[in-house]
């Protein structure tokens, strides 16, 4: 069976009802189209999104309004239904979040709605939790980095702190951070992803203003941080998800001309696909994917302080 058969029942019923088949792809281009879902109870950007336990999360964020948020959304992708899950003590974005298999650890972002307070905040939620608990801090401050579970630890990498942006990549073990490295430049509103087993990529970012995007891809094992080929795409505000056949896959991000939707993956080898483009831009938003179906979740459909409340699924398919 494709990883399309495996898609939630749902969405399969509406694939059918419309009179089409399920989307198709080949390992260096999808056929497929991604496609809008009901969207979400809000709309916002910059919010910290990871999936747990076969649902997508998000945690804070700011509203269209430029007002940091404490709410948290959950999202069934079999239901399609939203639930609320425990705010957070405090209001956060440009945060990152992760799961571990047993809890989520949210981390760094920006207290309030300015940009001037970057936090080295760790807040964490186990399986039914009520309420978040504060974890082990980050070594520093920082804003718009990004993280990832790469089986055994959180990997932090770049990110804004009071100095100015950071290349420094830190791993979570134990309870305990420690600095492995530094990527090859400092980064910001850059993704990372990993394929559970050991790797985490850092993607795409920029290193101040939208027109200082990078297409940089780095991939870190061990205490090794190596560099692959850049994507065809230099962009910065991106979100990324992992796929076991094409890798990691950088989605939207913004520039001084517009947001975009393009999704562009690379492999472990340094192998690129290009995915077909999104239906619409995005920046400032999540992505994931569960059960062999990608989401890209809200953001700015604008550069700067736009918010959507828009949801697309590709469903990755051979």
């Amino acid at each position: 069976m494709s990883r399309a058969g495996r898609a939630p029942l749902w969405l399969l019923l509406a694939t059918l009802a419309a009179g089409c088949s399920a989307p198709a792809a080949s390992p260096t281009a999808s056929s497929g189209t991604w496609e809008l879902l009901a969207s979400a109870p809000i709309a916002r950007l910059e919010m910290a999104v990871a999936a747990h336990d076969g649902r997508i999360w998000l945690a804070g964020g700011l509203s269209p309004l430029g007002e940091a948020l404490t709410d948290v959304d959950v999202f069934d992708p079999v239901t399609g239904q939203w639930s609320d899950g425990p705010s957070l003590p405090a209001s956060v974005h440009h945060a990152a979040l992760v799961s571990d298999g047993e809890r989520l650890l949210l981390m760094g972002g920006y207290l309030g709605s300015a940009f001037n307070r970057p936090s080295d905040l760790v807040l964490t939620l186990s399986d039914g939790d009520v309420q978040w608990r504060e974890g082990s801090a980050m070594p520093d401050a920082l804003g718009a980095g990004a993280a990832a579970w790469d089986g055994e630890r959180v990997v932090y990498a770049g990110g804004v702190g009071i100095d100015g942006v950071s290349a420094n990549v830190y791993v979570l073990i134990d309870e305990a951070w420690e600095r492995i490295g530094a990527m090859a430049a400092p980064r910001e509103h850059l993704a990372a992803t990993s394929d559970g087993a050991g790797t985490v990529w850092l993607l795409g970012g920029r290193v101040g203003g939208l027109d200082t995007n990078l297409a940089t891809v780095e991939v870190v094992s061990g205490s090794s941080i190596g560099q692959l080929e850049p994507l065809p795409t230099a962009r910065g505000g991106v979100a990324a998800f992992h796929d076991p056949e094409l890798g990691a896959c950088l989605t939207g991000g913004e520039a001084p001309g517009g947001a975009f939707r393009t999704a562009e993956c690379v492999s472990t080898d340094g192998d690129i696909t290009t995915l077909p483009e999104m239906v619409e831009p995005h920046h400032g938003h999540g992505a994931a994917a569960v059960d062999g179906v990608a989401y890209v979740l809200l953001g700015g459909p604008e550069p700067g302080l736009s918010a959507s409340a828009t949801i697309e699924w590709l469903a990755l398919d051979r």
